[in-house]
């Protein structure tokens, strides 16, 4: 078993590279970054829900997480999975949940897609524009500077989801 302060301290790395590797995404596609406190409303429930689902008796796994802390990517749309950075390709969603919006769950032509960093987790979701307005995860007009706060989402232009990259 680790020691409780080792444990910490890799969370808190993990934790670390989540966050730049979200901007990381974020710049190399033209992402806005926004920034919040900790979530509330529908993602700090969807959180929840994937959270909820991994602990449960149907969670998966890619084969390559173990035991240490290390950045993980879970997508709303898959509840219970959970990957590597090189199993992304495993959270890729069917063409017609691609074109659904995850809060209201309408089909639509384009949706926007975004990713929050909630600790060393990458959560992927799409929200249609009036849902992004609903939740208040609405793009920035200019990218935010300055040191970041706890929670980051990256915000691209409008079009149908992009796939986290392969790594």
């Amino acid at each position: 078993m680790a020691h409780p302060t080792a444990q910490a301290d890799q969370v808190h790395a993990a934790t670390t590279d989540a966050r730049r590797r979200l901007t990381t995404i974020a710049a190399a596609s033209g992402q806005h970054l926004t920034t919040t406190g900790d979530p509330t409303g529908w993602l700090a429930g969807q959180a929840a829900r994937c959270l909820a689902a991994l602990t449960g008796p149907g969670a998966r796994l890619c084969p390559h997480i173990g035991t240490s802390p290390h950045v993980v990517h879970a997508a709303v749309w898959a509840p219970g999975l959970l990957v590597c950075p090189t199993c992304t390709h495993l959270l890729r969603p069917t063409a017609t949940e691609d074109r659904t919006c995850d809060r209201c769950r309408r089909t639509l032509t384009g949706l926007y897609p975004a990713m929050a960093a909630l600790g060393p987790v990458l959560l992927t979701y799409g929200l249609c524009s009036p849902c992004q307005n609903a939740t208040g995860l609405t793009a920035p007009r200019t990218p935010v500077e300055g040191a970041p706060p706890p929670r980051h989402h990256a915000r691209p232009p409008r079009r149908h989801r992009r796939h986290p990259p392969r790594r």
